[in-house]
């Protein structure tokens, strides 16, 4: 065999590996998802995510097996770099403004906390 015929050979053999073994397991704390392709989880910087996010016409999400978001009041949660989460956010609008000014993502909320029974004791009850 030739000598250039290696290499070839060598990368078409790591082709069919990753074909057959279907690739390395990588996945990142926050996806982009939209109607036309499946979730892309490959950013590891939520206003990254947010920004692709903007620019295709999706929205950024949270891989539920990557980032643990703490159920709060809200629909949305606002994430920041450091992992910290805010879900107490009503509508998207609003948890994107403010994403944008902590240069963050705003995702969809895991669950929404229970509400706690109200207290029948408490002066906004009429008493």
């Amino acid at each position: 065999m030739r000598a250039s015929t290696i290499p070839r050979m060598v990368r078409l053999g790591w082709a069919v590996f990753l074909l057959t073994t279907g690739g390395p397991a990588i996945a990142a704390p926050y996806c982009i998802q939209s109607q036309a392709l499946p979730p892309q989880c490959n950013y590891d910087d939520p206003s990254l995510c947010q920004a692709d996010a903007n620019r295709q016409g999706g929205v950024c999400s949270a891989n539920p097996q990557e980032t643990a978001l703490q159920p709060g009041i809200g629909q949305y949660c606002v994430v920041t770099a450091g992992g910290a989460s805010n879900c107490s956010y009503a509508d998207r609008a609003t948890c994107t403004a403010e994403a944008q000014r902590q240069d963050g993502a705003c995702v969809e909320a895991p669950t929404i906390a229970p509400a706690k029974a109200p207290d029948p004791y408490s002066a906004v009850n009429g008493l």
